[in-house]
């Protein structure tokens, strides 16, 4: 198991999994490319050193100067409840709490996505706010916050 940097290699494998995963709600392949690009922390869980399959990424943008937006975390559906959300989204906040300027992150989820609530709440985020109607579907989303 192994954590690195999205590069543009990635791209397909990256776009594929979205779609997969989130539909119609999913990130269009120009916006991917775009946060590969721009350097975003953006990190992607590969199995092992042989077969480099990507079994998730997270995504997190500057938003503000002292915050960031956790924008997605994706494990792929064959590995998830097998502990790599939280492998991942540990990694990533050591990665975030490192820039010390940043106080606050923050993340909207399907509040129809218990796992992922359960995740994020096991990290301290707090639910502040339901949004209704946010996702295309309609599907109304969670605003959580962590202070760190």
């Amino acid at each position: 198991m192994r954590i690195d940097t999205v590069t543009i290699k990635d791209l397909d494998e990256i776009y594929n999994l979205e779609r997969k995963s989130f539909k119609k709600d999913a990130f269009s392949k120009e916006l991917i490319l775009n946060l590969i690009i721009k350097n975003t922390y953006f990190f992607k869980l590969i199995d092992d050193e042989i077969s480099n399959i990507i079994i998730g990424f997270i995504i997190f943008i500057l938003d503000r100067e002292d915050r960031v937006n956790l924008i997605s975390l994706l494990i792929r559906k064959s590995n998830q409840n097998k502990g790599y959300g939280t492998y991942l989204l540990n990694y990533a906040l050591k990665k975030v709490k490192e820039m010390h300027k940043i106080k606050t992150i923050v993340l909207n989820v399907n509040s129809k996505n218990k796992a992922a609530i359960k995740l994020y709440q096991k990290f301290n985020f707090q639910i502040v706010k339901k949004i209704e109607n946010y996702y295309q579907q309609k599907d109304s989303a969670y605003l959580m916050i962590l202070n760190i």
